[in-house]
């Protein structure tokens, strides 16, 4: 198992994926507020009484019913299917225990306590950790081309690019549990 003997690092990272993650999620509103047919501020007090999951499913029925473009809807979609693997990565990370020594080294895993109570470690490497961090700017950036795309074929302009030709990003990797070992 290793060892990280800077304390410091864990905590970086896990602030780091905690700021991402806010801004991912203003991303997936920023794709909601393109459907909605009232004034940016409440679109924006709409979405603040919503949790993550319901933010998802609110933008998924948005697009849904009111998107006309099919390759914009896949888009969309493909989207929320990252945003989903990215929220359960980001439980795990911001609400997981780490596991560390008595001095305060990180060892690699983090403690998730289940529904049932059950302690589940993950492994969380520092590498791990910076994996998860550079799949959610990927996921900023891929929502960002797509609200750009929104917006482009809402003013009926030629479209500066074509959703046909936006490449979807692979659906990134969960973090994986370990093998739970009772002493």
């Amino acid at each position: 198992m290793n060892h990280h003997n800077d304390k410091n690092r864990y905590a970086l990272a896990i602030g780091h994926a905690a700021i991402e993650w806010n801004y991912l999620e203003h991303d997936l509103q920023q794709l909601g507020f393109s459907y909605l047919t009232v004034e940016a501020d409440v679109a924006a007090h709409i979405f603040a009484f919503m949790g993550n999951v319901t933010k998802a499913e609110f933008v998924h029925y948005l697009i849904d019913r009111f998107e006309t473009n099919d390759a914009v809807k896949a888009h969309v979609f493909h989207f929320l299917k990252i945003y989903n693997r990215l929220r359960g990565n980001r439980n795990i990370v911001e609400h997981g225990i780490p596991a560390l020594t008595p001095s305060g080294a990180y060892l690699d895993n983090i403690i998730k306590i289940d529904r049932r109570g059950e302690a589940l470690p993950f492994a969380a490497s520092q590498e791990t950790l910076d994996a998860f961090l550079k799949d959610l700017r990927a996921a900023r950036d891929y929502a960002k081309h797509i609200k750009h795309m929104i917006d482009i074929l809402a003013d009926d302009e030629p479209a500066e690019r074509d959703p046909e030709k936006l490449a979807m990003p692979p659906l990134p990797e969960r973090l994986n549990a370990l093998p739970f070992r009772k002493a």
